[in-house]
């Protein structure tokens, strides 16, 4: 089963520009605990959650953004991206195809595909012990002077 299949598509995002109460207005109103940040033609730029928001200060969302989000393709298998969410501690990733920000994610979608598909079990046993073989697609952006982190990225390859 891909990522595309369970995605939500009508993804609420955030601009780099956004002040950071205004951020943390929309993550209240809409009750969601994070969002992509997204540039004027929807590329994602970075991810800013409430965690974010508490742990940084700054005046905009492009101060406290995480500016190398993992992510991962529409295609990707629902079990490669759950064990991507577990092994980088990450509770929503967004779905890009060619750049663009198409669906996101939430560690609530897997829990609730995972609790309705009992018989998937077997398959996903153990999923973020065995992130082996996830490693080998670099892709996060990090900012100048910034360390990478730990990076990976889920597609159907």
């Amino acid at each position: 089963m891909e990522v595309r299949e369970i995605m939500t598509r009508n993804v609420i995002s955030l601009s780099a520009d956004t002040p950071v109460k205004e951020a943390v207005d929309l993550l209240l109103r809409r009750r969601i605990h994070g969002a992509p940040v997204v540039d004027d033609s929807g590329r994602l730029l970075g991810m800013v959650s409430f965690v974010d928001l508490a742990a940084r200060s700054g005046v905009t969302v492009q101060d406290i953004m995480v500016t190398d989000p993992v992510w991962a393709k529409a295609d990707a298998p629902i079990e490669k991206v759950a064990a991507l969410m577990l092994n980088q501690m990450a509770r929503r990733v967004p779905i890009v195809a060619e750049g663009r920000v198409v669906g996101i994610v939430s560690a609530s979608d897997i829990i609730g595909l995972r609790s309705m598909h009992r018989g998937l079990e077997g398959s996903w046993g153990g999923a973020g012990r065995r992130a082996h073989g996830l490693g080998d697609w670099p892709h996060r952006r990090t900012s100048p002077g910034q360390p990478p982190r730990h990076a990976t990225r889920c597609s159907s390859r």
